[in-house]
């Protein structure tokens, strides 16, 4: 293992305690002994590689919104491979079963639509999704970043740059489907992020003290169908566009 890899892993360990700890604690009172300790680790290694805790919360955004942006490529290049199937190898109920059965249906039908994006939706990593420490994590960021304008204005320029990789690489998924958002990508994008953002909450709250939660994307589903529009005659095959 290289250098680069064993303080990469440090980092990403480092990520995780204090995840762990600021979703237990908050990020105002966690204390970097805190992290460290939770992580195995010394305060030497912890001032290797950041500075500050600020700097350690700048990369853990950096870190869960670049593992997104990765997230939504590899989808992009799984269309670009071929049609992509359903994880659980289940057809969407609510979809046409000749879909599921491999036969060819039209797009434009709701049907389709809901069952080509119910599929896109299964290989999208959200930011801070995996577990209720991280989502809870999330959201005392957000507070903790309000109180400091100028942490504030740091993670919104990460965030701004991983953003912009993302609406070209959904406006790609798109176009591969040949479909188009009857609303500014942006703005989907960012209605789609609140939905989940809702979902995510909704299920800490009804699973208290679970290890792992699964997030709900039915709204988020019903949001996709009512703003991304299919060509009328675009055809699909095992309900993917061909």
């Amino acid at each position: 293992m290289t250098i680069s890899q064993r303080r990469q892993r440090t980092r990403s360990a480092l990520q995780d305690a204090a995840i762990t700890v600021f979703a237990r604690r908050g990020v105002a009172g966690a204390s970097i002994e805190e992290i460290c300790e939770q992580g195995g680790f010394t305060r030497g290694a912890f001032y290797s590689n950041y500075a500050t805790k600020d700097e350690l919360v700048l990369g853990i955004i950096d870190e869960e919104f670049a593992l997104a942006v990765a997230g939504a490529s590899d989808l992009k290049d799984r269309l670009d491979g071929g049609p992509i199937h359903p994880t659980d190898g289940d057809a969407d109920p609510e979809a046409t079963g000749t879909a599921a059965a491999g036969s060819t249906a039209a797009a434009g039908s709701t049907a389709a639509q809901r069952d080509i994006l119910r599929r896109a939706l299964e290989h999208f990593q959200f930011p801070f999704s995996s577990t209720p420490d991280r989502i809870i994590a999330m959201r005392d960021i957000e507070v903790h970043s309000l109180r400091h304008p100028e942490l504030r204005t740091r993670l919104d320029e990460v965030m701004r740059t991983h953003k912009e990789s993302l609406y070209t690489t959904v406006s790609d998924i798109l176009t591969h489907y040949g479909a188009r958002s009857t609303v500014p990508l942006r703005t989907l994008v960012d209605i789609c992020h609140s939905c989940y953002d809702t979902a995510a909450k909704d299920a800490v709250v009804a699973h208290p003290g679970a290890e792992s939660v699964d997030v709900d994307r039915s709204t988020l589903l019903t949001v996709l169908v009512s703003f991304v529009e299919f060509p009328q005659d675009c055809r699909t095959t095992d309900g993917v566009p061909s």
